[in-house]
């Protein structure tokens, strides 16, 4: 596959890595691993080659000896976009596969196959069909399209209340027998296809989102916020939304909170980051406290992201799934939304596809959740746009782990829950810090360096900590459809691109006051930062959204966003869409503006009273 520039992959491993404590030296086993990766993999396959071709045809880097090798990567990492782009996706490439390997892994004390070896599938699992084993069409009062924190939740709550429905879902329902914790199987079986998660403007951005039953609520972190007050108070006063003001919303977040469990983290699931976050905060006086997450018996291995191999963390198929299927529900898995049936203004049902074969879908009420990036695509695939608004006004929640390494601490950040902990003194300007443990592999990833100090800091891996920051942005993205995929559009804006400097050199601040040797911001040309007086020269530089590393938005909203004034949003108080009757949309993407919180529970409280609004409109 990779021919003669195998040599080269070699070669660039070899300076990359050295031999550290845990972990041997780059080499031919990892070649022969990322080869096999490629083989499997043609489009992954056909980009490496290209990049090494580059690399090597321009510097002959395979025949320099060690030294050269790094002053060529340390030259291409500095150097313009196209230079920088390459040596960027070669070293991930490198460091995350040497590193996402079963022994080396287990070097660091994680434990590689997480998954029970014996378990017992519950009865409700009966429920779940594709849609290809009906004969005929099917009949029911509601059909929801997605089971996530939208989907999921509404789906429930129609069914307590004895109307039949049946839940349509892309993905599989994956449960505890899956969920080994590996993040390139996590990945390929999890999550949205990669095409479906990358967003283009004045910048790269990735926004992941989970393909599966539950959706992202069975890959998150398990983070639980209500959306805070001065927000809903601000959709009350600006937008009109009387209905969701704090008074109002009040029990539908705590009947959420109740069914899925909802407390704070406890120190065993912490770790040591509550004590390096504690010396930070205490010199600039900034508030610091456990999160809440919706996973009560968390044992802290670590791989929320990757599914939860002991189902702690109460998602949506664990929660509210198994109770609509054990009230009569119906789940069709693996089984792709073809059309919208509208008949004279009003929704009618679904067709659905399952493995090639159409099944007709009758119901009372259509209820679309697929989430803010596939939901849009939906409705302009079904040519239902009447606002014109369909899509835009996206906002994803930018955000970016800064790191650092401590001589003196054991943190430990692979053998915790890897965000249970925040820092919310500057929530009010618009920015929150959020505990953001790394596993080696990706931790590998983010550490800066490369050669001996890389191998150093790897060696001693307990010792770096990662916190995230995250920033509250305005409206300044789209979705657009091309045919059933997105085309994602997102410009992060002067007032984003200030807050997420704000945010890193805050936090630099906070692990510098801890006592922290080296500080990792995420922005392009600068390893470290060893002191006060570095990070003084960091306030002074002018920063453009190229400069930092890759932004990651975790929590799309916004693009079906809810209103009073049809010409300005795509559904009501009631989640119905303007002008279609009979077709509601119930998940992030009705959510009017970002929030500057995880929106898991936002959304699940909407969808809590989405469904009494329906309800009442089917009865």
């Amino acid at each position: 596959m990779l021919g003669k520039y195998r040599n080269t992959l070699f070669s660039i491993l070899e300076a990359v890595i050295p031999e550290g404590k845990k972990f041997p030296k780059g080499n031919s086993d990892d070649v022969e691993r990322i080869e096999q990766f490629a083989k499997q993999n043609k489009a992954f396959g056909i980009i490496l080659k290209i990049l090494l071709f580059t690399i090597e045809e321009t510097e002959k880097i395979s025949s320099k000896p060690i030294n050269k090798r790094i002053e060529i990567l340390k030259k291409w990492q500095k150097g313009g976009t196209i230079r920088r782009a390459i040596a960027e996706i070669i070293l991930t490439i490198i460091k995350f596969s040497h590193f996402y390997e079963k022994n080396v892994y287990e070097n660091f004390g994680c434990v590689w196959d997480k998954a029970p070896k014996f378990y017992q599938k519950p009865r409700y699992m009966i429920q779940v069909k594709t849609a290809d084993q009906f004969s005929e069409d099917i009949e029911c009062e509601a059909a929801v399209v997605g089971s996530g924190a939208g989907g999921g939740v509404v789906a429930k709550e129609l069914t307590d209340k004895g109307i039949a429905v049946v839940i349509v879902e892309e993905g599989k329902y994956f449960t505890r027998e899956h969920f080994n914790g590996q993040a390139i199987e996590a990945f390929r079986k999890f999550y949205s296809p990669i095409h479906r998660m990358i967003a283009f403007g004045n910048g790269v951005f990735v926004i992941p989102s989970g393909r599966l039953v539950g959706g992202s609520t069975a890959i998150n972190t398990g983070t639980c916020w209500r959306t805070p007050e001065w927000i809903l108070e601000r959709w009350e006063k600006e937008l009109g939304l009387r209905e969701l003001s704090p008074k109002n919303m009040e029990k539908y977040f705590e009947k959420v909170e109740n069914i899925i469990r909802v407390q704070e983290a406890s120190d065993r699931v912490i770790g040591g980051i509550k004590e390096v976050i504690s010396r930070g905060c205490k010199p600039l006086g900034f508030r610091h406290y456990p999160l809440k997450r919706n996973a009560p018996d968390c044992d802290a291995q670590g791989v929320c992201n990757f599914g939860c191999p002991t189902d702690a963390r109460l998602s949506t198929n664990i929660s509210y799934i198994p109770k609509a299927l054990e009230r009569g529900a119906i789940l069709l898995e693996k089984t792709k939304l073809e059309r919208i049936i509208i008949e004279n203004g009003k929704a009618k049902g679904v067709i659905v596809n399952s493995n090639g074969k159409k099944i007709k879908i009758n119901s009372k009420v259509v209820i679309i959740s697929c989430g803010s990036i596939m939901t849009p695509v939906v409705l302009m695939k079904n040519k239902i746009n009447p606002s014109g608004q369909v899509g835009k006004n996206l906002t994803i929640h930018p955000s970016l782990n800064v790191g650092a390494f401590f001589e003196n601490d054991i943190i430990d950040p692979h053998k915790h829950a890897p965000q249970a902990y925040c820092i919310d003194s500057l929530h009010r300007e618009g920015i929150l810090f959020l505990h953001a443990g790394l596993q080696p592999d990706a931790g590998a990833v983010a550490i800066p360096y490369i050669g001996d100090m890389f191998s150093k800091i790897m060696s001693e891996y307990e010792k770096t900590a990662w916190f995230g920051v995250l920033v509250e942005d305005r409206p300044s993205g789209m979705v657009k459809a091309l045919g059933d995929n997105p085309i994602i559009f997102y410009w992060l804006g002067k007032r984003e691109i200030e807050l997420l400097k704000k945010g890193i050199i805050t936090m630099a601040k906070i692990f510098l006051y801890a006592g922290a040797k080296y500080v990792f911001p995420p922005i392009r040309g600068i390893d470290d930062i060893k002191s006060f007086a570095e990070l003084e020269s960091l306030q002074t530089k002018s920063l453009s959204a190229t400069d930092f590393k890759i932004i990651v938005g975790f929590h799309p909203l916004g693009t079906c966003r809810m209103g009073i004034d049809p010409r300005n949003s795509v559904v009501d108080q009631n989640h119905k869409v303007h002008g279609i009757d009979n077709l509601f949309v119930c998940d992030g993407s009705v959510v009017p503006t970002s929030i500057g919180v995880n929106p898991q529970e936002t959304i699940m409280a909407l969808a809590t009273r989405a469904a009494e609004k329906i309800a009442e409109f089917i009865t």
